[in-house]
């Protein structure tokens, strides 16, 4: 499959993320409008996968933080209860640059409310409910995020972002990782391509590292994907029903019309041992994608040893995301004018940041 290199998808190939990717916009105009810098601005609720019964060894916190990281909430937990790190756990890492709610588990037998009164007193960091449950919160125990973003700068009308929102609740929006996934101007690509050279780190670091490496050759394989046949199914194609398992194309026509209807979706790779294989068009995309951004970091100039193109099997299982995202519980309403608050809720492992993008365009910077 011969493609042309444009300067986005070079971009993707050095760090991950291109503003100048392709973007949905048939059927509506982008609505203008930046998201706000206050942390208010930017407000995220998890939303669990199951809710604490009330008894067990483990200690459920429903905290709000503002202005930090959770990783910075997790060690506060360990210090104040005195535990060690394997002790606390959580669903998933939740924006720093807003306010935010979560649920944090720890493994304790203390009832919890002198540490909560010392947690309550950090002024960054809120336990608005205590429970209890039988195990601990792991990575991925939730069901998705709801987001109320405040727009400012917004120059559509309210029939024109009724109608973006309409179109992209009913189509989806590209399911793209988000440029917070790839670090401090895109640096994580490179460390994710280090560890493919046998460069060594932590665990968790060398996790994130090698995830960024598979996010950016998502984004890429994405961007192609949809600028030659949109959300549009293959024979061959691996599709996933929604909230379901996935399965194999072999009639495009079809799956076609259940894609229009918003039950089926088609997936790409993100490279892995256990990743589950497709064939034809989707296949050689997904291929093209991974070789072309190994073949980018090969050749640059400072490039000192050999990139092993197996090396990614060896680091990573792999797993496959849907090109497409569909929103939930849309809606907005006018502040002033200019100012739009817009709530929507995405299922985990979505980037609110990316459907912001779609909606207002390019001129939306987070």
């Amino acid at each position: 499959m011969e493609m042309q290199t444009s300067d986005w998808e070079i971009e993707i190939m050095r760090k991950g993320y291109s503003d100048n990717m392709p973007w949905l916009s048939d059927g509506f105009a982008p609505i203008g409008g930046d998201l706000g810098n206050a942390n208010s601005d930017f407000v995220v609720s998890e939303i669990p996968a199951y809710m604490p019964s009330g008894s067990g060894e483990h200690l459920y916190l429903w905290i709000e933080k503002c202005g930090k990281s959770t990783q910075a909430v997790t060690q506060k937990v360990e210090e104040v209860f005195h535990v060690r790190e394997t002790s606390v756990g959580c669903a998933g890492k939740k924006d720093v640059h807003a306010v935010t709610r979560q649920w944090v588990s720890v493994e304790t037998p203390s009832d919890g409310s002198s540490e909560v009164e010392i947690l309550n007193g950090l002024g960054w960091m809120q336990v608005l409910q205590v429970s209890r449950h039988t195990n601990k919160l792991r990575m991925g125990h939730l069901r998705g995020n709801y987001f109320t973003a405040n727009l400012y700068g917004v120059t559509a009308t309210d029939s024109e972002i009724a109608r973006a929102l309409e179109v992209l609740s009913a189509k989806g929006f590209i399911n793209y990782f988000g440029k917070q996934r790839f670090g401090f101007n895109g640096d994580n690509v490179a460390s994710g391509i280090s560890m493919l050279k046998g460069c060594k780190a932590k665990h968790q670091m060398m996790k994130l590292y090698v995830s960024a490496l598979q996010s950016a050759i998502f984004n890429l394989a994405a961007g192609r994907r949809f600028r030659e046949v949109g959300f549009e199914a293959r024979v061959g194609d691996v599709i996933q029903k929604l909230n379901a398992g996935c399965f194999v194309c072999d009639d495009a026509e079809t799956d076609n019309e259940r894609i229009l209807r918003s039950e089926i979706a088609v997936t790409l790779a993100l490279p892995g041992k256990k990743v589950m294989r497709g064939s034809g068009y989707g296949e050689t995309l997904e291929n093209q994608a991974y070789s072309d951004v190994l073949a980018f970091w090969s050749s640059k100039d400072d490039a000192r040893e050999t990139i092993d193109s197996s090396s990614l099997s060896k680091l990573a299982d792999g797993t496959r995301r849907t090109l497409s995202c569909l929103p939930d519980k849309v809606s907005f309403h006018r502040i002033v004018d200019g100012t739009v608050q817009v709530e929507f809720g995405l299922p985990s492992g979505s980037f609110a940041t990316v459907f912001l993008r779609h909606l207002c365009g390019s001129s939306f910077t987070r």
